[in-house]
């Protein structure tokens, strides 16, 4: 998981976007490399709004308002559209791991 960068501060979206792909990843029919893995995860971060915190309580309390349907709906949904674009472009031969 993502840990606090050296100024004391960590996005915890980059640890929920990542979860989430984790889950969803194997039915959605894309490559499942770490590059593949890496470029949708990029793709969904560039597109949901950070969650900067500074203690590993204000990263709890930020992962919890996560949870609410709204937000777990918009991230699988750009999870989705972000795998399909990488499915079309990826930075490697189309016959990779599928």
């Amino acid at each position: 998981m993502n840990e606090f960068n050296e100024q004391g501060v960590k996005n915890v979206m980059e640890d929920i976007v990542y979860q989430k792909m984790e889950s969803i990843i194997d039915s959605l029919g894309c490559c499942t490399c770490d590059k593949c893995k890496a470029d949708i995860a990029a793709y969904v971060l560039n597109h949901v709004t950070p969650r900067y915190v500074a203690s590993e309580k204000g990263e709890l309390f930020s992962k919890v308002q996560e949870l609410n349907q709204n937000s777990n709906t918009d991230i699988l949904m750009k999870i989705v559209s972000a795998s399909e674009i990488i499915k079309e472009r990826p930075r490697h031969e189309k016959e990779r791991i599928y």
